[in-house]
Order: structure tokens, then sequence, then C-alpha cells
């Protein structure tokens, strides 16, 4: 699978996103975007978000907010309605997507994971 990026993230936006809730569009909550340490992190192997089996994780391939097909998916390029990022204020940051390219309101999980440092 490639992940490619879109709505290129930059080191000092980093700041915008540490803390940010990922809310799917039916008001599911899907952890949050931060570093590794952080306990909702969806780049916390321990968290329930960064899982392959929960249903609440985008890294589910087999779960609506993770597979390459749902509406509703990070890693559906062509997704209506991928989760939102929402920031500590409450106010919409974008969407947590790999696509489209033209879109530059999505952000790609991945980029922000190597861009912000939270491997």
């Amino acid at each position: 699978m490639s992940f490619p990026i879109f709505a290129g993230v930059n080191s000092w936006e980093c700041g915008k996103f540490e803390g940010a809730k990922i809310i799917a569009s039916d008001g599911t909550p899907l952890g949050k975007l931060g570093p590794r340490w952080e306990s909702d992190s969806i780049f916390n192997d321990s968290s329930e978000h960064s899982t392959s089996w929960s249903s609440n994780s985008i890294f589910n391939s087999s779960g609506d907010y993770g597979n390459s097909y749902s509406s509703d998916s990070v890693y559906n390029e062509s997704a209506s309605t991928p989760p939102r990022i929402i920031s500590k204020e409450g106010d919409e940051i974008g969407k947590l997507s790999i696509g489209p390219s033209w879109d530059s309101t999505r952000y790609d999980p991945n980029d922000i994971k190597y861009t912000c440092d939270w491997d």
C-alpha cells in the first residue's frame, strides 16, 4: 500500500496537530494525533486506536475507517466523509485522508507521523 502525500505537513505545523482529536463522520472518536507515548495517540502501539483489530482504529483494514472502499475511511482516496481532525480548541483543521490530491484540506496520517517525528 502506498501513502501519497497531499496536503503536505511542514514541521512548524506539528503544534496544530498535537492533541487534535480524530472524529469519524458518525461521531465515533478514533483517537488523537500526537507522540506515540500519549495514551490515546493513534501512533501509540498500546492504544486501541492504533491496532489492526479495533473497530475504532484507522489501521483496521477490515473496519469502516481503515479499509480501501468505505466512504468514511482514511485509506480510501475517494472517501466522501473521511474522519475530521479537530484541534484542542474545537476547530476543524481538516480531514485525515490519503487523498484526493487536489484537496488541500486532507492530511495523510503517515505524513503527520513522520514529519512531526511521532513514530
